[in-house]
């Protein structure tokens, strides 16, 4: 495995490793090569060394984060033998019990700001910064992290905190890094690109394929689950095309926006830079038939819609291993293969959205809403009337298919932002072209 490149798979709500060994997410990051991050206690916490803690594997190349909301699973019962819970119940650095208020205990450099509470009854306590810095967040309900998605926060703080100690402690040389996840956990990935910007700019390669990124009804839409940071130089989107729930709609190309370039650095940049240029990110969605769970063969909602859950298997496959993500097992399909499930789907448009389509209102999906994916395909994909996305037309030109332009669109010197402001653009009007994204025509 190369040590450069480190791969985080995000789950959905209420899904965790152990929930379905047949769901997209749990099946790519079961077929990973390399070994898991994984924190393990290396012996009782004593005055004279408070944290000991530590990674199994030194030099780790991915990580798995549990899904908002999801149940708790012992290491006995796990079929990896690891232990977890929903994101938020334990502390996200060091996978341990939270402590708030007693971080200064753990970590004896920090000063205790005492307070009322101290003065009248002895007690000296953590900040809330300090709390936060030593992962002692606030524990959220695994209610709450179902409806609201509360924990994701600390499944953004863990990954973000251990590639911070990977490059600066064990001076892994990490320069990509591939995201990926369903439902909640695709709209994770974004809250982590941003975040990984504020602390390294674009001095890592962020490549992300987001599977229906779907925040949910009662979430706010908040600006780092719909902006794509300048460290991000592919985002690859999969829409389901025919779930209609008001609650379930997805971060689509109307609300998803392209953030300023920007450093702490001034104009001229970080000096350490791997995008000197300013290119834009690279921004694809692909329609797909099917509703919110098809897309990761989960409880399908038809026989035909199983040809969606398995393109959406190989077009993974393909997009990670093209950025430089390793497995152990191949999820390989000629072009020939891909376009016979696409014609499958095709033929079947019509069954297959009135199976996948929820009813009038329920308490969970909402009303009944169209997707704008659906209503207006026509922006995601040329010739619209014969092909399901972009994919599919490329599978069935083959050699045909229209070169794609050489020229990387790059932001122009007025777009630039302070650092820090949240100035924003809209995605180009034509769609990134899949080969240039790594969904090559001869795979």
């Amino acid at each position: 495995m190369p040590s450069n490149v480190f791969t985080v798979f995000n789950h959905g709500t209420d899904f965790h490793r152990d929930k379905d060994p047949n769901e997209l997410i749990t099946m790519l990051s079961g077929a990973m090569l390399g070994n898991e991050a994984r924190i393990v206690q290396t012996g009782e916490r004593t005055a004279e060394t408070p944290l000991p803690f530590q990674l199994e594997s030194p030099h780790p190349s991915y990580i798995i984060c549990e899904g908002p909301g999801s149940d708790e699973v012992s290491a006995e019962v796990s079929q990896s033998g690891v232990s977890h819970a929903h994101p938020g119940k334990y502390n996200p650095i060091f996978n341990s019990e939270k402590n708030s208020g007693k971080s200064h205990q753990s970590n004896t450099r920090l000063i205790p700001t005492g307070g009322k509470k101290y003065w009248i009854m002895g007690e000296q306590q953590s900040s809330e910064f300090q709390d936060d810095f030593m992962g002692n967040t606030p524990q959220p309900y695994q209610a709450t992290g179902r409806t609201l998605g509360n924990g994701w926060d600390d499944n953004v703080y863990k990954v973000v905190w251990l590639i911070t100690h990977l490059k600066w402690e064990t001076e892994q040389p990490i320069d990509t890094i591939n995201i990926v996840g369903w439902s909640r956990g695709a709209v994770t990935c974004l809250k982590m690109a941003n975040k990984l910007f504020e602390v390294f700019e674009d001095t890592i390669n962020i490549n992300i394929l987001a599977v229906d990124p779907v925040p949910g009804g009662l979430t706010p839409e908040t600006f780092d689950t719909k902006t794509i940071p300048p460290n991000v130089q592919n985002y690859l989107a999969i829409l389901a095309m025919d779930d209609n729930r008001s609650n379930f709609q997805p971060l689509d190309r109307n609300k998803v926006k392209l953030l300023a370039p920007q450093s702490q650095h001034g104009k001229n940049g970080n000096p350490d830079s791997l995008n000197p240029q300013h290119i834009k990110p690279q921004v694809h969605f692909l329609p797909m038939p099917g509703n919110h769970s098809d897309l990761v063969n989960r409880a399908l909602s038809s026989a035909q819609v199983s040809h969606s859950a398995q393109l959406c298997r190989t077009i993974a496959w393909q997009y990670l291993t093209a950025h430089g993500t390793g497995f152990s097992t191949s999820f390989y399909a000629t072009i020939d293969e891909i376009f016979q499930h696409y014609n499958e789907l095709s033929i079947n448009l019509k069954p297959i959205a009135k199976d996948a389509s929820g009813g009038l209102i329920s308490l969970v999906g909402g009303y009944k809403k169209e997707r704008k994916v659906r209503a207006h395909r026509e922006r995601y994909v040329n010739e619209s009337d014969t092909y399901i996305n972009e994919h599919h037309r490329l599978c069935a030109l083959k050699q045909t298919y229209p070169d794609c332009n050489n020229n990387n669109a790059t932001f122009s010197d007025d777009s630039w932002g302070a650092w820090g402001e949240s100035k924003v653009f809209s995605l180009p009007k034509s769609q990134a072209c899949l080969v240039k994204m790594g969904i090559k025509m001869d795979n």
